[in-house]
């Protein structure tokens, strides 16, 4: 029968599925309580058009080499088939975790071989090494016969695509972090490792050990070799332990590694992310070509904005290059999580990864909304938040009204009432219509989306999405976010509950964590992967400021791609230690010339903050109140040494210049030292590259050509500026403005969520009113 021809078509500027020729807008669930046949129907009322299926075809499918039960599959798709209407199905596989009967056939390749309890998971199944090629091919050939008999089943055209996860939490990330960033490996990893370095260097024993000059091959540890020992050998070259383990930080330069040092990690971190991208995209291979028609194929990927940042920890999971994904064409979506640090209410919400990177690759970013919602949050507590004022309450607690540790851990910063749960479902929903992200509600603390009023409203967001289809999602941000996915392969060795809570005061240096400020700027920007600037598709004439975040290292292809935007008057930011390894040294000299603003260094560790010069240049108004820096130590110290450049800020702690500011006639250069900049900057430099200010009173905002979004993170009169002047539509209410305005003022409480369909006006027309 064959399953439905689905591809993802550009439609009205964004990649969109679309399910034998017609466009869905991709909202989709799943949910653990998906054996209750309610919760399905309740999802099918609430306008889904998509239900993402979970089938363990690995575990309760698979016999022997070769034999297979589908009855637990068969039994799945047919209680769908009852209770899901007439939605499509993408359908769900674990990979990483097998039937125990694998461990037992292949001993060697499982994290707990028979006789052991080793893993995280249950003993009765086999936990797989992800750099296995034997596990590989393995399941490459079981996934083949898997998608062979669902093709000969009844429900085949109902399925549109194959959602393939491997590892922690299903995440591509290997099960074992806990240990190798300890220096223990399992043996798969040194024997993959070696045949890695192989390849990588040519089989050139020689060229490793140029490149491996400071690693003792017994001790791993930073050594030079003695004359009398003979040096590394692709034989016994191991996985990075020891000094260069743990990466240059515990002696310096502390965040970044010197490459005449750790190559060893460096090898080590490329080899573990281009394996595991590798096998996801072989993955989607064998579903593709056993499909024999269109269907998209994809998994979780590439955590570029919040697993980096000043210290990163992408490198130790393994699922960082972005753009080995980005080129392959069996690779049709990537998947991320709505950010669990920006979903507070009145947070800026945001994504684990890059959206407009995927989207400029006609890549769908298909996301996961996993909002625990107000009907986890125990009936005392929602009665208590009901009496309360809370209008002191600041964003991000709910003390002393609600323990934190019930809201934000239990909870996981749930709406603490129906208003603002719908609030919280309305900003999700509009930033993935905005974005041009299809996602799916994850019903993850199970019937927590079936209170009728969630129904309704999930459905009114259901049936704007219908339409906006249809509309122009072309992006409207003047701004662009770029970071690098080479990067943290040359940063010290962190793993994610080291900086998220011993570091704490690292954590607020990741991407995501700063986001919390720049997502309160009003001013929506995209956010891109460095080598994407060399795209030929790449929108730059769309962008008057270009924001470097983690660019310590830019190749000769992506340096190529920042060259080609530096015109127009474009001003281009520079963070903290921009382009200063090049892959064989640490030193900011080598990417003076591509920056345009020559950088001095400091191989110390110091906290760094950036204080105003005073004056009356439009990138400093507001002085003081723009300060801004670390809240812990932090080296090496970089800042400006550009006696051609205008300083703006300086180091508290030093007294370099720590923002500068060079014009290049064509283009500007400018510099900050540190990336974690607050709102009222941001609008500076915004306004200063000549890039629109949506809105000034630090909320959250988004916006492409035909939606504008705003979320309060505070009460009171908020006005919106439009770029130019267009008839204005509230999607709430309805109510659509009489002629083009160019405001739109708002009376409204915390927390709330605002919407309008936007709809532009002739360049000539005057600006009347407001809405």
């Amino acid at each position: 029968m064959g399953f439905a021809s689905t591809s993802a078509q550009r439609l009205n500027g964004v990649p969109v599925i679309h399910v034998d020729g017609q466009p869905l807008h991709g909202m989709t669930a799943t949910s653990c309580a998906f054996g209750d046949p309610q919760v399905v129907r309740d999802f099918v009322a609430a306008g889904c058009e998509i239900m993402m299926i979970w089938i363990e075809a690995g575990i309760h499918c698979w016999r022997g080499p070769g034999q297979y039960d589908w009855t637990y599959a068969e039994e799945k798709l047919r209680f769908f088939a009852e209770h899901s209407g007439d939605t499509k199905w993408i359908i769900r596989v674990r990979l990483g975790l097998l039937a125990r009967w694998w461990a037992e056939a292949h001993p060697d390749e499982v994290h707990n071989p028979p006789g052991e309890e080793a893993g995280k998971s249950d003993a009765r199944l086999a936990v797989c090494n992800l750099v296995s090629p034997v596990w590989r091919d393995e399941v490459c050939g079981m996934l083949r016969d898997f998608v062979g008999w669902l093709k000969t089943t009844p429900w085949a055209p109902r399925i549109i695509g194959f959602m393939l996860n491997a590892g922690s939490t299903e995440e591509w990330l290997i099960f074992d972090t806990a240990e190798t960033t300890r220096g223990r490996y399992h043996p798969v990893y040194t024997r993959e490792f070696r045949n890695w370095l192989r390849r990588e260097y040519g089989d050139d024993v020689e060229r490793l050990r140029a490149a491996w000059s400071g690693v003792d091959p017994g001790k791993n540890v930073l050594e030079k070799p003695r004359p009398d020992t003979p040096g590394v050998t692709f034989e016994t070259a191991t996985c990075p332990g020891g000094h260069i383990r743990k990466g240059s930080h515990i002696w310096g330069p502390y965040s970044l590694r010197d490459p005449r040092e750790d190559q060893a990690a460096s090898d080590y971190y490329r080899f573990l992310n281009e394996t595991l991208a590798d096998h996801l995209i072989a993955f989607c291979r064998a579903a593709k070509e056993a499909a024999g028609t269109p269907i998209l194929c994809g998994g979780f990927h590439s955590y570029l904005w919040w697993e980096t940042g000043v210290y990163s920890y992408i490198q130790e999971y393994g699922h960082g290059l972005i753009q080995r994904l980005n080129q392959s064409p069996w690779v049709d979506f990537v998947s991320d999580i709505t950010s669990y640090d920006g979903r507070y209410a009145g947070g800026p919400s945001g994504y684990l990864g890059l959206p407009h990177s995927l989207n400029l690759h006609g890549k769908l970013h298909y996301t996961e909304v996993d909002l625990c919602t107000v009907s986890s949050l125990p009936a005392v507590w929602r009665e208590a938040w009901r009496r309360a004022d809370t209008t002191a309450v600041p964003a991000r607690t709910s003390e002393p009204v609600i323990p934190n540790r019930v809201w934000n851990w239990n909870c996981n910063y749930c709406g603490r009432d129906e208003a603002e749960q719908a609030a919280l479902f309305q900003r999700e929903h509009l930033h993935n219509l905005i974005t041009g992200t299809p996602y799916w509600w994850f019903d993850i603390r199970s019937h927590n989306y079936q209170e009728p009023w969630m129904i309704e409203t999930l459905r009114q967001l259901s049936d704007i999405g219908r339409q906006a289809v249809h509309w122009d999602r072309r992006p409207l941000a003047e701004v662009a976010f770029v970071c690098s996915e080479d990067t943290p392969m040359y940063q010290a060795a962190m793993n994610g509950e080291l900086i998220r809570f011993e570091l704490e005061s690292c954590h607020t240096l990741l991407l995501d964590l700063c986001t919390r400020r720049w997502g309160l700027a009003g001013v929506p920007f995209d956010t891109y992967e460095l080598h994407d600037l060399a795209h030929p598709g790449f929108p730059g004439d769309q962008y008057k400021l270009i924001i470097f975040v983690n660019c310590a290292v830019v190749p000769e292809g992506a340096a190529a791609g920042v060259r080609r935007w530096q015109k127009d008057g474009r001003a281009l930011l520079w963070t903290f230690a921009p382009a200063v390894l090049d892959g064989h040294r640490l030193d900011p000299a080598a990417g003076d010339a591509l920056r345009g603003i020559r950088l001095g260094w400091r191989n110390q560790r110091q906290n760094i903050h950036v204080c105003m010069q005073r004056g009356r240049h439009p990138l400093t108004r507001g002085g003081a109140a723009l300060n801004y820096g670390t809240e812990g130590s932090v080296g090496p110290v970089f800042f400006a040494d550009d006696p051609a450049a205008t300083v703006l800020g300086r180091l508290r702690d030093g007294g370099e210049a720590a923002f500068a500011l060079r014009d290049h006639g064509t283009w500007k250069s400018l510099y900050l030292a540190m990336l974690n900049f607050g709102p009222e900057l941001f609008r500076n430099l915004a306004r200063f590259a000549g890039a629109h200010v949506w809105c000034d009173s630090d909320d959250v905002l988004y916006a492409n050509r035909s939606l504008v979004c705003l979320h309060t993170a505070s009460a009171g009169c908020k006005t919106v500026c439009l770029p130019a002047p267009a008839r204005v539509t509230d999607l709430w209410s309805g109510k659509r403005s009489a002629r083009p305005v160019r405001r739109i003022r708002v009376d409204a409480a915390a927390y709330r969520t605002f919407a309008w369909h936007t709809e532009y006006a002739p360049a000539d027309a005057p600006a009347k009113g407001e809405a």
